[in-house]
């Protein structure tokens, strides 16, 4: 009996011990951890960046600097870098963006211009002139004609004689608006409701030339011009009505019409 037993116990371990190995060798094998590649650290420098958007024309205020890390490697020609500059944080502030400053760029100094400097000097090209023309709000699109539009000049005048007559006509085209009184491009999006104002217009100096002999003759308006025919270089097709046109006079000589 008791060897009964224990061929009984033996045979149960056995059993116990066949089904132990048949689950272990039907568990899938494990898969090793995946080995993490070591990624090199690349090299930064500290770079003084734009913190929003800022117009030509707009000043930098502190706040809209601050330093961050670039990669070494792609660092902008005429970044502003900490390690050559370590001041530059508070030194650019107080400056005026001369082209378009765009969040999170690196600052470079050709594109900026300091107060001294002049803004309005600094944005004219080269062999062009900027003049001012005293106008009437309503003279000028209503009010709706900002810096950087692009305008014709008109000029009326009255003829006194047997019979009082007005003559009306463009004597400019496609010229650029580089302020309003002292507000330049950048610096106001809405519309201008004050009844005079002094446009500043960016012309060449036959063309200031014109526009000075214009103010005396009569009134100046502006007509704000589509931005689709706006280009620089662009030229109505539309007719133009003749008026007897404006008798300009330039180096001592008088010349009849509008396209002097």
């Amino acid at each position: 009996m008791k060897h009964a037993r224990l061929l009984v116990l033996g045979i149960a371990i056995g059993a116990g011990l066949l089904a132990a190995r048949m689950v272990i060798s039907s568990r899938a094998p494990q898969q090793p951890a995946p080995v993490q590649a070591e990624v090199a650290a690349q090299p930064t420098v500290p770079v003084l960046i734009v913190t929003r958007d800022v117009k030509p024309g707009e000043l930098i205020q502190p706040q809209d600097l601050k330093w961050a890390d670039w990669p070494k490697d792609v660092l902008p020609a005429g970044a502003i870098t900490r390690d050559q500059q370590p001041e530059a944080e508070s030194s650019m502030a107080g400056q005026i963006a001369k082209a378009p400053l765009y969040n999170g760029e690196p600052l470079r100094e050709q594109r900026l211009i300091t107060a001294a400097d002049g803004y309005m000097a600094s944005v004219l090209p080269k062999g062009m002139r900027a003049i001012a023309v005293s106008v009437e709000t309503e003279t000028m699109a209503g009010g709706f004609i900002l810096p950087g539009n692009k305008v014709d000049v008109i000029l009326s005048r009255t003829i006194q004689g047997s019979v009082t007559s007005a003559i009306t006509e463009t004597i400019l085209q496609n010229v650029r608006v580089l302020a309003i009184d002292s507000i330049i491009a950048g610096e106001r999006d809405v519309k201008i409701v004050e009844p005079e104002r002094t446009a500043t217009l960016e012309l060449s100096p036959e063309q200031a030339e014109v526009i000075a002999q214009a103010q005396q003759l009569g009134k100046i308006s502006l007509t704000l011009r589509s931005a689709q025919d706006s280009a620089d270089g662009a030229v109505d097709d539309a007719p133009r009505r003749d008026t007897g046109g404006v008798n300009f006079v330039r180096y001592g000589v008088s010349s009849n019409g509008a396209g002097q």
